[in-house]
């Protein structure tokens, strides 16, 4: 990949004032230079709210899940007193990661030397390591991770939060009044791995639906692309869009029902989206794996206990679709990492949300 580039020319090279009709994307380096995933690393995740789980994976106490992003290994568990706790997953002694997976469990007990953590993170056995209360004076317990919740959704932050999720995405909650989260419940986790950078699968996302017509021939006789609208939050959109009144033929009514009358496209910086159509919801969560590869976790939800057979059907056609944006974000980094390619223009009349994203990352990395 790309490496001899100048990181702050290229970073001002992305002129973030000119308005659409004249504005150029940023330059292929930031999507093909390592010099810009360690930026983002710093700049970026580590200074955002990040969604990681939800809620209903933490129902009873000592119940926990664990994952690691951009090589900070976290555990997130639910302790004796119903207060959902995040800390880093790293023992105190010699480094090693101490919880594996999800589960429920009355301790964290590190498998290499038996160092014992309970469920708040104190420190409460270390075999043979000297008084207990002594070690405990130094400061050992389990590193923790400021932890907040949105709705159904568990978010850690990386860095010093300045605010509370909630104060960052409360006016976002106003498009899914009509439709709360409460009403859902959780169906499947998905999972994809994509060769492209992280920003590509973004992109695509926040392009207000320019790419539906010749990407997604099953969702085109669904949704009424005309009827497409942006609303730009502070670090956050919404992309709207009515879907077509009467399908053509019995497969299309599936589709239909699926998608119901009307559907909203959140997306939250930098990496989280949450799509809501007809009784069914979606989160995708992009996580940077490397330069030109990432990890999409989708979770789908759906209001009540749906028909197995309208279930099924649901999510077969939601694999089309990922596999179709699949497809053309590894080509989309195909011409990126080419050399040919430089810098584009956005498409005015849709393309707003990417716009909006792409000034939100310049202005991070000026930091």
């Amino acid at each position: 990949m790309r490496q001899n580039i100048n990181l702050q020319a290229d970073i001002q090279r992305f002129r973030s004032n000119d308005p659409i009709e004249t504005a150029a994307t940023p330059p292929a380096s930031w999507y093909t230079s390592s010099l810009f995933l360690d930026l983002e690393k710093d700049s970026v995740f580590r200074n955002q709210w990040l969604f990681v789980g939800r809620q209903d994976q933490l129902q009873e106490p000592g119940d926990f899940f664990s994952g690691n992003f951009l090589g900070w290994p976290y555990v997130v568990v639910l302790d004796d007193e119903g207060v959902s706790r995040a800390f880093y997953n790293v023992c105190s002694h010699h480094g090693t990661c101490v919880a594996s997976g999800e589960g429920t469990t009355e301790q964290f007990v590190c498998p290499y030397h038996g160092w014992t953590y309970d469920r708040q993170g104190k420190l409460a056995k270390a075999p043979l390591a000297g008084p207990i209360q002594s070690l405990k004076q130094r400061n050992l317990d389990l590193k923790p991770i400021p932890l907040s919740q949105w709705g159904p959704f568990v978010a850690l932050h990386f860095g010093n939060p300045s605010t509370t999720l909630e104060t960052e995405l409360g006016p976002l909650l106003d498009t899914f009044a009509a439709r709360p989260f409460e009403n859902l419940q959780f169906v499947r986790r998905v999972t994809y791995r994509i060769n492209c950078n992280w920003k590509v699968f973004v992109d695509n996302f926040l392009d207000g639906g320019y790419h539906v017509a010749h990407v997604h021939p099953g969702l085109t006789g669904q949704l009424d692309i005309s009827s497409y609208s942006s609303t730009l939050g502070e670090r956050w959109s919404v992309q709207s869009c009515a879907a077509t009144s009467s399908p053509d033929n019995d497969s299309s009514a599936d589709l239909a029902r699926r998608v119901g009358q009307h559907a909203d496209y959140a997306w939250i910086y930098p990496n989280f989206m949450v799509n809501r159509y007809g009784p069914w919801m979606d989160t995708n969560t992009v996580i940077p794996l490397s330069l030109d590869s990432c990890l999409i976790v989708f979770d789908y939800y759906h209001e009540g206990s749906p028909e197995t057979g309208f279930l099924e059907q649901s999510l077969v056609a939601s694999d089309q679709v990922q596999q179709e944006d699949i497809e053309i974000c590894n080509r989309v980094q195909a011409g990126l990492n080419s050399g040919v390619y430089d810098q584009g223009v956005y498409a005015p009349g849709f393309e707003a949300p990417m716009l909006h994203f792409h000034r939100l990352l310049h202005a991070d990395f000026q930091l």
